[in-house]
């Protein structure tokens, strides 16, 4: 018999809106009173002054963010993912949305187990007890798209079952129309650059995650990359037990990287696990060209050793040669401060101003990233603090006001989402490994090694059968 545990909570995903106007007017609402409260702050602050309008602004935030945290419980689909991915953010944002929307890792609504039963016995054509001698009916995680549950296969096997939620695909559809509309609209108040770029890669990327299918087999390409590397594990997937709406995978059984006293109680040092973190996707990116795209702290874990565990790969990207060399020439010139070169790598990347000058990618990209990066090596820290990034947005606004941008590579909207990420992490963990450094000596590495004629004798992934390596001795 399926052994079963009580059922979790009290809250359903049940009252989440289908309807496209209700999802509409519950983001926009939300945006529309989020907007203006700050707005209304900054106004009667430059009568009042700073003193008084600082400590409104930070109610005000923390009001702010249990109205997102309201709407995206309420809403679900895109907008949990959405706040997940802010909550990441200790480096841009304010304290209070990272404490508020950090919420949205572990706490989301999840389907009653009667409607998970159905859903996985439809999908795998045979019930709970022909297929495993234990199925939690508590869910162990609950995400934006699916939830995962513990399960034990009647070969003993103890996997995790990863199930998409019922009538999700109707709801993403819904989301990425609204957030057309609200890019649309954005385009309009903000004209320094186009943005329909962003709805168009979530419109390309994000029905992916919905394809469990596509998923096991992304996992599986970055396992192999990393079959050599004893401090990176990516679950086995268990095909057998797995469709399009039903993933089911090894488990692990992992501490949260953000869970600083859980890494503690293991034994193992924050610094260390930010370092194979920075290193495993400076390989993916730069080395592999295949990379995870998503690693918020719910998608990361850590096993004694310190080894890192990466799952779901609902989203993933893969980078073309030619792109990724331009990312690796853009990323020296940062650190050897050549402003010519970096303009010239900017454009290559495949920005585009209205002026299309070298003196204006000059501007650009220094503004952009070339100040972020000196700072980052000023301080000797293995992150950018979010007064950096604020800086460097006040730039980039007064440079696109008279030399408006026509065109961005779509590729950086996954690049840069995976740099943030990890630039908040890396706040998180107190990383001493600086991610750009780290990227430019892996491109020097792989550079030395086609000299040499190491890196052809190696095989798919990089390395020479019967060796293994550690990222942490990088």
């Amino acid at each position: 018999m399926v052994q079963s545990i009580a059922a979790y909570g009290t809250r359903s995903r049940g009252s989440a809106p289908r309807n496209r106007v209700r999802r509409f007017l519950n983001v926009g609402q939300m945006l529309a009173r989020v907007f203006l409260g700050y707005k209304l702050i900054s106004i009667r602050e430059k009568r009042k002054g700073t003193a008084w309008g600082e400590p409104r602004r930070a109610k005000h935030h923390y009001w702010s963010a249990h109205k997102f945290y309201e709407a995206a419980v309420k809403n679900q689909g895109l907008l949990i993912k959405t706040g997940q991915f802010l909550g990441t953010r200790p480096d841009v944002l304010p304290d209070a949305y990272v404490d508020v929307l950090a919420g949205l890792q572990d706490e989301v609504p999840p389907e009653s187990f009667a409607n998970i039963r159905t859903h996985v016995e439809r999908e795998l054509g045979r019930t709970l007890e022909e297929m495993f001698s234990e199925f939690s009916e508590t869910p162990v995680a609950s995400a934006s798209l699916a939830q995962v549950h513990r399960a034990v296969l009647k070969d003993g096997r103890v996997c995790a079952v990863k199930v998409q939620y019922p009538g999700i695909e109707h709801v993403v559809d819904i989301d990425l129309a609204n957030m057309s509309f609200f890019i649309s609209l954005l385009n309009k108040l903000d004209r320094s650059m186009d943005y329909r770029f962003v709805a168009e890669e979530m419109r390309k990327h994000i029905p992916l995650e919905l394809d469990f299918i596509n998923e096991g087999h992304n996992a599986e390409r970055v396992a192999a990359d990393f079959a050599d590397v004893d401090d990176v594990v990516v679950p086995k997937i268990y095909w057998d037990y797995t469709s399009r709406r039903v993933l089911t995978m090894e488990y692990m059984d992992g501490i949260k990287i953000t869970d600083l006293a859980g890494l503690e109680r293991i034994g193992v040092t924050t610094a260390d696990v930010a370092k194979i973190l920075v290193y495993a996707f400076a390989e993916m990116i730069v080395k592999f060209g295949f990379f995870h795209a998503d690693p918020h702290p719910g998608n990361l874990m850590v096993l004694p050793g310190p080894k890192l565990v990466l799952i779901d790969f609902g989203q993933a990207k893969n980078l073309e040669d030619s792109f990724r060399e331009v990312l690796v020439r853009f990323t020296r010139t940062l650190l050897n401060g050549d402003n010519a070169a970096m303009g010239l790598a900017f454009r290559d990347l495949g920005f585009r101003t209205k002026k299309d000058d070298a003196a204006g990618y000059e501007q650009l990209g220094d503004a952009y990233v070339g100040k972020v990066a000196k700072k980052m090596q000023d301080s000797g820290a293995g992150w950018a603090e979010g007064e950096i990034f604020q800086e460097s947005y006040e730039d980039v606004t007064k440079i696109l006001k008279k030399n408006q941008l026509t065109a961005m590579p779509p590729e950086l909207l996954m690049v840069g989402r995976v740099f943030g990420l990890l630039n908040g992490l890396s706040k998180t963990l107190e990383a001493e490994t600086n991610m750009l450094m780290a990227f430019a000596q892996l491109a020097d590495e792989l550079e030395a090694a086609k000299k040499t004629g190491t890196l052809a004798a190696a095989g798919a992934g990089g390395a020479v059968a019967g060796t293994s390596r550690r990222l942490l001795e990088s």
